[in-house]
């Protein structure tokens, strides 16, 4: 149970400053002992009260909180098309532009923070772990999907995303649609425990010169430069470059870490209006990415012993998409999309390695009658791999092919009030042959402020070539006897992980001013995919050495359950209030003799706790604009100990100040973690973790 007299004192002096930012900031804006700032607000609550389309900032102040949860905005992700957010049968969170710009996010990674369920975790200053409901993993969860703009990051060799070379333009994201829960009848295989959907603007939405630079404590310096323009009046495009250079972390004892990161990146997007009905977008980006490295454990020969890594890790990739829609007046319409993805990473660790993804979907939704909106696809995606084989790492496979089938159809039972949601996905997969993944979901809005949704699905994550078919020396451990050799070689995993979802949700609207959306979930896992140990034996060449070989398989199973709460509340049109909290129980247990099982893993019982996750996280934040020029924005954010990586409770504060004298040009200081010099918020075996700093960042931005 969540015990707030068991917090540690920084937890009281954040709590009290965001009660301070939030109600002096509400005094300074309407108290009348303050004349000359009272006439100004006044100016600006009647501008607001006049509701000009012109003012940018009006246009989110002046909204009702019906708009501002996104009540009436349209997504995609949930239904793979258009359709409004109150009349989805999914747990999701809308992350608009604004909710990105005033949180003081420096990527993507940052403004996850502020999406309730979604766990981000920084392990050092260029590597971050972001998961949903669990399985808070190095590359990100195994279990979540994320997609921008279509194009799945999704890493098929490594499980997971390798968040390191994600640094989309902030000002470019239009929103980013989170689903917590499976999407795979959807989207397909590794959608199970969620979906990040990052939707960057149509290029038309982006014209004229845009440049943005900042320099702070740990952020040494970055840029960003951004033109837009049109080609006659059909075509609109854009093309960037940024750059960004981030200093070392600090251990807990003050010493500096080895994690400096340095990243280019530079794309372009096109949006052609092919005809009233039809629209070709082309968009494509290269990067590349030199972080330093500290590898505690060195791949080495038994001779010489297991000596540690200090180097350069050298990421660099490329993308290419190309997607063609049409949408008729009625809500029909198709989508053809292609791309091409590269991924390359180079040091001097036997990990280097070279991945080519290609993928081709093709989507047609259709009305069918007056009750049926159906939707139905297929993709194919084949991906190429290049590993460097040497006498530590060996992987024979060199490709693998996916095909999939979905059909998706929404029933409309009563018109306006109750709809049955039914779909499947079938793919075929080079490692567990047929997979089928259906979901069925009722939703039901009796009025425009209440909805209650039920949802129960099926979703898999497939094995990737390294967990099915790699052969590698894990390490050596010296010892003062005989020294000791990991080995791991993987015959083939014989099924893929298995989640049976049940959800239920309700999103009630009080009133214009007060919102807030429930969730409640239980996971059923079966078939997880884990390290199990197998017999040791004692080698004597080229020296006397323990071998303890290991191999992947399905060896664990257990339940995931919980809730989420998200609530936002706008006392005042100057100032908005949000919440979010998540509690998470997980209880895995192996099914097979010689699972792996860390030491703090917290074995009880036969039970034990996956990764031994938070039990609670709670963000609250603030939105207050002190004139109509001045923004002062609080964050707070608090996440229980996690067990098995050694990372004890932490809370941290962020605070933004924001300038914008007009529509063209905006100054920003942020601190963040302010009232902490330092914590962890991960720990991990084969990588060194630093702690997030007390840190301080200035950004300018202009438009012309």
């Amino acid at each position: 149970m969540l015990s707030f007299s068991k917090f540690p004192l920084n937890f009281s002096k954040v709590f009290a400053s965001v009660l301070f930012f939030v109600f002096a900031g509400s005094d300074f804006a309407f108290s009348s002992t303050q004349p000359g700032k009272l006439s100004k607000m006044l100016v600006h609550e009647t501008v607001a009260s006049m509701a000009d389309p012109t003012d940018k900032e009006m246009k989110v102040f002046d909204m009702d909180i019906y708009q501002l949860m996104q009540m009436e905005v349209t997504v995609t992700s949930p239904a793979k098309k258009p359709q409004k957010l109150h009349q989805t049968a999914s747990a999701i969170y809308v992350l608009t532009q604004e909710d990105i710009k005033r949180s003081g996010a420096v990527n993507i990674m940052e403004a996850l923070r502020l999406v309730p369920g979604v766990l981000v975790s920084k392990i050092n200053q260029n590597s971050y772990v972001v998961s949903i409901r669990g399985f808070n993993r190095r590359q990100g969860s195994d279990k979540l999907l994320v997609l921008l703009d279509g194009r799945t990051i999704y890493s098929p060799s490594a499980a997971g995303v390798f968040w390191i070379g994600q640094d989309t333009v902030l000002e470019d994201i239009d929103r980013v649609e989170i689903i917590r829960g499976p999407g795979a009848a959807l989207w397909g295989s590794n959608a199970v425990a969620g979906v990040i959907n990052i939707i960057t603007k149509d290029s038309g939405d982006t014209q004229g010169v845009l440049v943005s630079t900042g320099i702070g404590t740990e952020e040494e310096g970055f840029a960003t430069l951004r033109y837009g323009d049109k080609v006659k009046d059909s075509l609109d495009y854009r093309v960037y470059g940024k750059f960004r250079n981030r200093d070392d972390g600090q251990f807990a004892d003050g010493t500096d870490g080895t994690d400096h990161k340095k990243n280019r990146q530079f794309g372009f997007r096109t949006d052609l209006k092919l005809s009233e009905t039809d629209n070709l977008t082309t968009q494509g980006d290269y990067y590349k990415v030199e972080a330093d490295t500290d590898i505690p454990l060195r791949f080495v020969s038994v001779e010489a012993g297991s000596l540690p890594f200090q180097g350069i890790y050298d990421y660099s990739g490329a993308n290419f998409l190309s997607r063609w829609t049409r949408r008729f007046k009625d809500g029909s319409g198709f989508k053809l999309q292609t791309y091409y993805d590269f991924f390359r990473r180079k040091s001097d660790l036997p990990f280097n390695n070279q991945v080519d993804q290609i993928d081709l979907e093709f989507q047609h939704d259709l009305k069918w009658g007056e009750r049926n909106d159906l939707s139905w696809g297929l993709n194919y995606r084949a991906a190429f791999f290049d590993f460097q084989d040497t006498n530590i790492f060996q992987l024979d496979t060199q490709s693998t092919n996916l095909f999939g089938f979905f059909i998706h159809d929404e029933i409309k039972i009563i018109p306006d009030k109750l709809s049955f949601i039914a779909g499947a996905k079938l793919e075929h997969n080079d490692f567990t042959g047929l997979e089928v993944q259906p979901n069925a979901r009722i939703l039901w809005t009796p009025d425009a402020q209440n909805t209650v949704w039920f949802a129960f699905s099926r979703a898999v994550r497939l094995p990737t070539i390294t967990e099915d078919r790699r052969q590698i020396k894990t390490g050596v451990v010296p010892t003062t006897t005989l020294p000791i050799l990991f080995t791991q070689e993987n015959e083939g995993v014989s099924d893929p992980e298995e989640l049976l979802a049940y959800e239920m949700g309700y999103r009630y609207n009080v009133n214009s001013k007060f919102y807030f959306d429930l969730t409640g979930y239980f996971f059923d896992y079966n078939e997880i995919i884990e390290f199990k140990v197998q017999s040791s034996s004692i080698q004597t060449s080229p020296i006397p050495h323990l071998i303890i070989p290991g191999s992947q398989d399905n060896t664990v199973e257990g339940e995931v359950y919980g809730f989420e709460l998200a609530a936002q509340w706008q006392p005042r049109n100057n100032l908005r209030l949000s919440l979010g909290y998540t509690f998470a129980q997980i209880d895995l247990r192996p099914t097979l003799p010689n699972t792996f099982i860390p030491a703090d893993f917290g074995v009880t019982e036969g039970d034990l706790e996956s990764e031994g996750e938070p039990d609670h996280i709670l963000n609250a934040r603030s939105y207050l604009n002190l004139t109509p020029d001045l923004k002062l924005d609080s964050f707070f954010f608090l996440v229980s100990k996690h067990s098995t990586r050694g990372v004890p409770m932490y809370t941290r504060f962020d605070m933004r100040l924001g300038w914008e004298p007009n529509e063209n040009f905006e100054l920003s200081l942020v601190g963040q973690n302010l009232f902490d010099p330092s914590h962890p918020e991960s720990n991990e075996l084969l990588e060194r973790a630093t702690e997030t700093q007390r840190s301080f960042y200035a950004k300018g931005t202009l438009r012309f």
